[in-house]
C-alpha cells in the first residue's frame, strides 16, 4: 500500500487537532445517539439554577464552569452535594457552537468569558450578593480569570477552585510540539478556528495564553486554589495547572490519596477532588482530603 505526502499529513493534522479537542481522540461522540448520551449523562440536577436560594450567612453563590466539549451536566457528581450542604449553586454551558452540536467550550474564550460574565451578573443581581465562588474545570478554570482581568469582574469573586484547570495552556502530551515540527499545527490553525477556536487558545505559547498571563497568573484579591492530576494528559505538563504567586494553594490529587487514577476529565466524578472544592468554599468546616474521601 502506498501513502502520498498529502495524506500522511492530513492525517496526521486530524489526529493531532483531534487531540487538540480537551478529550482523547477515541472518547469523541461520532454518532447523535452518542452526542445524546453525553448530554444525559445527568438528568436534571435538582436544585441546580435556583434563583430564589438566598446565601447563608457566610457564603456566596458558587458558580460551577464546565470543561471544554462538557455542559453543565459534568457537574452531575459535585452539584447535589454542593447543594445538600445549602449552597446556592448555579452552571452555564457556555461556548456552544450549534453547527457542531451541543458541546460546550468550542467559541472563543473570550466570548465564552462575557458568557459567563452575563451568567454571573445576573446570579449576583438575583441572589442580592456581591461577589460569587468559582470551580472551574479546564477551561472552566480561567474563564473567570479574563472576567476579572478583562471585562467587569473585578471584585466579584471572592474565591476561585480550579480543577485541572488550563492556567498556562497545554503541549497536550508534546503533540503541540511534534506537530509543529513536523509543520502541521499552524496550516491546521484557520480550519479549527471556524468551529472550535478555543482550541488552538488554549496551547501554551497562543497570544490568549500569553494575554491572561501577562503580569501575573492571578486576580489579585481573589483566593486562588487549584487541584491537578499526574495522570493529566490534556493539560501537560500538569504543573501547567498552578499558579506561581505566593499565597496560592497548588496541590496534586495523588499527595491526597495515591489510589485516585484520575485523568483530566473524570476529576470531576472524584469524591477526593470534591472534599478538596469543599474545604476550599469553607475552611471553617475541612475535612481531611484522603482515600477515605471515595467511601464518604
Amino acid at each position: 500500500m502506498k501513502f502520498s505526502i498529502t495524506s500522511v499529513l492530513t492525517f496526521a493534522s486530524t489526529a493531532v487537532l483531534l487531540a487538540l479537542s480537551v478529550v482523547p481522540a477515541s472518547a469523541l461522540p461520532t454518532t447523535p445517539a452518542a452526542v445524546q448520551a453525553l448530554q444525559k449523562r445527568a438528568t436534571k440536577i435538582e436544585g441546580l439554577n435556583n434563583y430564589s436560594c438566598k446565601p447563608k450567612s457566610g457564603q456566596r453563590p458558587v458558580i460551577l464552569v464546565h470543561a471544554t466539549l462538557l455542559t453543565l451536566n459534568s457537574w452531575s457528581d459535585f452539584a447535589p452535594v454542593l447543594i445538600k450542604k445549602g449552597y446556592c449553586v448555579f452552571a452555564l454551558t457556555y461556548g456552544v457552537n450549534k453547527a457542531v452540536g451541543d458541546f460546550g467550550g468550542l467559541n472563543s474564550i473570550e466570548s465564552s468569558a462575557q458568557e459567563l460574565a452575563t451568567f454571573a451578573n445576573n446570579v449576583l443581581a438575583k441572589t442580592n450578593s456581591k461577589q460569587v465562588d468559582i470551580v472551574g474545570h479546564s477551561q472552566g478554570g480561567i474563564l473567570a480569570r479574563y472576567w476579572i482581568k478583562y471585562l467587569d469582574g473585578k471584585g466579584k469573586v471572592y474565591r476561585h477552585v480550579g480543577v485541572s484547570p488550563i492556567n498556562h495552556g497545554t503541549t497536550l502530551s508534546s503533540i503541540v510540539t511534534v506537530a509543529k515540527a513536523f509543520g502541521i499545527f499552524y496550516p491546521s490553525q484557520s480550519l479549527f478556528d471556524k468551529f472550535a477556536p478555543s482550541f488552538y487558545q488554549m496551547v501554551n505559547t497562543s497570544d490568549f495564553i500569553k494575554k491572561l498571563n501577562a503580569g501575573g497568573d492571578f486576580a489579585p484579591n481573589v483566593i486562588h486554589s487549584n487541584i491537578a492530576t499526574k495522570f493529566d494528559e490534556v493539560v501537560t505538563p500538569y504543573e501547567t495547572c498552578w499558579q506561581q504567586q505566593p499565597n496560592i494553594t497548588n496541590v496534586l490529587l495523588q499527595d491526597f490519596c495515591l489510589l485516585s487514577l484520575n485523568e483530566h476529565l473524570t476529576m470531576v466524578n472524584s469524591k477526593v477532588v470534591l472534599q478538596f472544592v469543599l474545604n476550599q468554599l469553607d475552611p471553617s468546616t475541612a475535612k481531611t482530603a484522603n482515600c477515605l474521601s471515595m467511601f464518604s
